[in-house]
């Protein structure tokens, strides 16, 4: 089934032909449409999009950790990023081998705030 262009209506009579090629036909066939990612066919990938001037994203939590190398996700309240070789925690701190943000403080996991004393 094709697409049918848009009818004008300009016509006072209106057929059961004429609704099911304009409503129902163009329905279905918007409903069974695929995604193949070519130009104007839609894609689930962001690759060479430039995003600006956005206020902030919504992550989607996917409980559990990234295992794709580049990809970033949310598991629970953390926003991790897989390296290609371990999982990378952006917005707490890591284990004290794992490269991450830190936040401030005498812990063994935290960076040193710089006005302590030894």
């Amino acid at each position: 089934m094709a697409w049918t262009a848009p009818k004008s209506w300009s016509s006072l009579m209106v057929t059961v032909s004429d609704l099911n090629a304009q409503i129902k036909d163009n329905e279905l066939f918007i409903s069974t449409h695929n995604h193949s990612g070519a130009a104007g066919a839609g894609s689930s990938s962001l690759a060479a999009t430039v995003l600006s001037a956005q206020n902030y994203f919504q992550l989607s939590d996917q409980s559990g950790s990234p295992a794709v190398a580049g990809r970033l996700q949310r598991n629970g309240t953390n926003i991790e990023y897989y390296n290609g070789s371990q999982v990378v925690r952006l917005n707490a701190d890591g284990s004290a081998s794992t490269p991450s943000a830190r936040t401030l403080g005498t812990g063994a996991t935290q960076a040193a705030a710089g006005n302590h004393t030894h």
